[in-house]
């Protein structure tokens, strides 16, 4: 198990329980009652920062000359990169697509929306990344 795969693997872990969190703490208060009151968004700024702390933590405690990187590690790299640019590209899509419809009628969607689509995307995106390089280290030849 090389450093890039350990990463990779916290990481998507990492991202994935954000992500999950940011999705069912949005649902379980919702849209409206998450402007009303700012614990909401304490709270949502500490899952941010233990996030991120321990993202930042995993790189510095991983950083050592002795990592080598080689071919096939980038070609994983370049591989789960641009896969998960298009997963995240079609989350957004479809994501900005639903709050359309269901939106249209009232002519505004309501700004909470747009906090929820940009921490979920950076979520998402992340986790996806990390995940699609997890699954090309076990089972590309």
């Amino acid at each position: 198990m090389n450093v890039s795969y350990k990463r990779s693997l916290f990481t998507a872990i990492m991202f994935g329980v954000f992500f999950l969190f940011i999705v069912i703490y949005f649902i379980i208060v919702g849209p409206a009652a998450f402007l009303e009151s700012k614990i909401h968004f304490i709270i949502n700024a500490i899952a941010i920062l233990i996030t991120m702390s321990s993202f930042a933590i995993m790189l510095l405690l991983t950083n050592k000359r002795k990592n080598i990187v080689d071919e096939r590690d980038r070609n994983i790299q370049i591989k789960a990169s641009s896969t998960g640019l298009m997963l995240t590209s079609m989350y957004v899509f479809i994501l900005s697509i639903v709050l359309f419809i269901i939106h249209r009628s009232d002519g505004f969607i309501n700004v909470t929306w747009m906090w929820f689509v940009a921490y979920s995307t950076f979520a998402f995106a992340y986790f996806t990344t990390s995940l699609l390089n997890v699954y090309f280290y076990l089972y590309e030849e």
